[in-house]
């Protein structure tokens, strides 16, 4: 992913990054425990922040990358509860970059993974 070619972890700050059980278990196996990593919020498990980041956040670099929450890897692709779709969050600096046949491929799964999460979307 080029926020690695930039060295950019912006949205790994102030994250609030909902997780399925999957993600859950994925990190786990890492040896983690879930209440070391996340919190319930609202009734849902999201990433933890530590000094306003993510827990998995040392140096701008995210040490579990390769088993990063799926939400994680279709950033900046968001799902817009509003617009009912997903859509691009401009706070990226890549956003410009993704095109819409991209956004659109991820969508799909964007959607399979909130589903996994609330149940049905927000």
């Amino acid at each position: 992913m080029r926020c690695l070619d930039i060295k950019c972890s912006k949205c790994c700050y102030e994250t609030e990054m909902p997780l399925s059980e999957k993600d859950i278990k994925r990190i786990e196996k890492l040896g983690y425990s879930r209440d070391e990593f996340s919190l319930i919020k609202d009734g849902i498990r999201v990433l933890k922040n530590i000094n306003g980041h993510c827990f998995f956040l040392k140096n701008g670099k995210c040490f579990i990358y390769k088993y990063r929450p799926e939400g994680c890897r279709y950033y900046p692709v968001i799902y817009d509860v509003d617009k009912r779709k997903a859509t691009v969050h401009d706070f990226c600096p890549l956003a410009s970059e993704l095109k819409i046949s991209t956004i659109k491929k991820v969508e799909r799964y964007l959607i399979r993974h909130i589903k996994s999460i609330y149940g049905e979307l927000p």
